[in-house]
């Protein structure tokens, strides 16, 4: 491409002065008018800037949602970096309209560059074949496929041309930990422990169909059982993710189980619920029953501190961000081969013992700091691998924060989930 140099622009500049009185100044402003247009002045002059590519994100949660909240806050400040814009589509717990949406969306004269989507009481596969028909890129995220319906699809870029991949946490591993770590911290105080020995647990579930409900109830139970001699299990129930229906059903399984002392929720937006459920109960969270969820949303993290919740395993809310960088790579033409097909989110355990290395990844004065081109292929074509590690983004986070003006993360995260209760 031809392209003036910024010396070239100078000389260019000063010869029309020169050539005023000749009356050939007209031909001299059409060159100069030409070089700047050719290139940048300042900077590398090779690099045109890179276009902006539009995704939209498809969840069958509400606008309420916490976690989806966080989600996509992260993911957009990433794409920020990105040249990536984000749209986000709620179906508000309706399976049907999901799949509408999205097949609105592919048909659209006006269609996105890709789609992320979540499988959604099981309609993950049906998802994926209406992208694929309408060669839509789409990308799984944060509850996968059944069993069945993965025999259906097979593996991404296989039957599913359009399917470049999926990134899921480890929901079974979310489940066995969040109650190995529940059933440890009730045994520290003996009132917690039922006349037969055992410490007796609870649980609220989300959806029954959906994925992640079924990988976390399986991780509770495989915990149970290998700690049977420790733990039992007295009932678990549905709460379909929802604050008030976990409230409500938390209530029943209370005074049908009383000496239950350990509450498992598979997300810490129930979990609220379940505080709220005790305290309607006169019992108090913390104390009489120890609590945890999934998700650790800001609300969680505050509610650690406080000690009204024992814990939370997330991160996986990071999902966001890492996919609008496998999306820039994907657009800007990194060979696929190199991108991943599955991608297995680093999943944390927060507790009062180790809050402090969480909050950081939570600030989003923080994530407005980093530079998520650090994590593309793209940038850093000597990349070997994707690095999408909570820690790395952590570590990135305290070399670009100032030590004279960084403020409590704390307050911080405080403030920040007393804005969206």
């Amino acid at each position: 491409m031809a392209f003036c140099s910024n010396a070239t622009i100078f000389a260019t500049t000063w010869r029309a002065v020169r050539l005023v009185a000749a009356g050939r100044l007209t031909v001299m402003v059409l060159l100069l008018t030409w070089c700047l247009g050719s290139n940048q002045v300042f900077g590398d002059d090779s690099i045109d800037a890179p276009s902006t590519h539009r995704v939209v994100v498809f969840t069958g949660s509400g606008p309420e949602n916490p976690f989806w909240n966080l989600f996509i806050d992260f993911m957009r400040q990433a794409a920020n970096d990105l040249q990536i814009e984000v749209d986000v589509v709620f179906a508000d717990g309706n399976r049907n309209r999901m799949e509408s949406q999205v097949r609105r969306t592919c048909e659209s004269a006006n269609k996105p560059d890709a789609i992320v989507v979540q499988s959604f009481k099981r309609n993950g596969a049906n998802i994926l074949a209406v992208a694929d028909r309408h060669n839509m890129p789409v990308f799984l995220v944060n509850s996968g496929l059944t069993d069945d319906e993965q025999q259906k699809v097979g593996e991404p870029r296989a039957i599913l041309k359009s399917w470049i991949g999926e990134m899921l946490p480890d929901d079974f591993r979310a489940g066995q930990l969040l109650a190995d770590t529940l059933i440890d911290e009730a045994r520290k105080d003996s009132s917690r422990i039922a006349p037969d020995g055992r410490v007796h647990v609870i649980g609220l579930n989300g959806v029954v169909s959906h994925n992640a409900s079924i990988q976390r109830l399986a991780g509770l139970r495989d915990a149970i059982a290998r700690r049977s001699d420790e733990a039992a299990l007295d009932q678990v129930v549905a709460a379909d993710w929802d604050l008030e229906l976990a409230r409500k059903r938390c209530r029943v399984l209370q005074r049908r189980y009383p000496d239950a002392a350990v509450i498992w929720t598979a997300s810490d937006h129930m979990a609220t619920g379940a505080i709220e459920a005790m305290r309607d109960l006169e019992r108090i969270p913390g104390r009489d029953v120890v609590i945890g969820g999934v998700d650790a949303t800001p609300q969680a993290i505050k509610l650690i501190q406080e000690g009204t919740l024992a814990a939370s395993v997330g991160g996986h809310f990071m999902e966001g961000g890492w996919v609008a960088v496998l999306l820039h790579d994907f657009f800007r033409g990194v060979d696929p081969s190199q991108l991943p097909k599955h991608y297995a989110s680093p999943m944390i355990l927060v507790t009062r013992d180790n809050i402090d290395t969480f909050l950081s990844q939570l600030n989003r004065t923080a994530w407005e700091r980093t530079d998520f081109r650090q994590f593309s292929r793209v940038h850093d074509p000597e990349m070997s691998s994707y690095r999408f590690d909570p820690r790395v983004l952590s570590n990135a986070i305290e070399s670009t924060e100032p030590p004279t003006t960084r403020s409590s993360d704390l307050d911080a995260i405080k403030k920040d989930a007393g804005q969206r209760e």
